[in-house]
């Protein structure tokens, strides 16, 4: 990867026009060798990835909060001639119930599938929800799927290592920023490995 694609990439000034996930470089690396033509892909937060995973995948199911994004991604799709058959984009924005729930409903629309229903779940979007995400997706990994976490150090630093289980294994590919910017880690943890 140049280094012009690679700032790019770390400030996301490229991720929806690209039509690749806004995840660190290395990650993207590593999982662009994963990919299968096959896949069932869950992801919170439409955008680069969605355009990503439905030229490379059979079938992603995206979830996003912002109606004005949504329009946004939409008109890339036409841009890349993405085949929308293969995509699902799932507008669930925020309910005001109370401020700290407020992104649960978001989080919980993978709880509509069954368990092991995709081979790969990226937990990205509002940041306020991806301690939920991440709980509820645990458990719709197909056995040897991938759960891709982006900015999984925030996750790090808020709750420990709770969130951790011995039936994932991660791949260890935190990204440190440039000096004097900042640190931005996506975790990529493999089920049953």
């Amino acid at each position: 990867m140049t280094e012009h694609i690679h700032d790019d990439i770390l400030y996301g000034r490229r991720s929806l026009k690209d039509g690749i996930p806004w995840i660190t470089p290395e990650s993207f690396d590593h999982v662009e060798s994963l990919v299968q033509s096959n896949w069932n892909v869950f992801e919170w937060g439409a955008g680069g990835s969605t355009i990503y995973w439905a030229r490379h995948c059979a079938h992603v199911i995206s979830v996003e909060h912002n109606s004005e994004w949504i329009r946004r991604v939409k008109e890339m799709f036409a841009k890349f001639r993405v085949d929308v058959s293969r995509i699902n984009l799932v507008y669930k924005r925020g309910l005001p119930e109370s401020e700290k729930d407020r992104f649960r409903p978001y989080a919980d629309v993978i709880l509509d599938y069954p368990d092991e229903s995709f081979d790969l779940v990226f937990v990205d979007g509002e940041a306020s929800s991806r301690g939920w995400c991440l709980t509820n997706a645990m458990l719709k990994v197909k056995m040897g799927g991938i759960l891709l976490l982006d900015n999984s150090d925030w996750l790090k630093r808020e709750i420990g290592d709770e969130w951790k289980r011995t039936d994932y294994v991660e791949k260890d590919l935190e990204w440190v920023g440039q000096s004097g910017t900042f640190d931005w880690w996506t975790s990529i943890f493999v089920k049953g490995s």
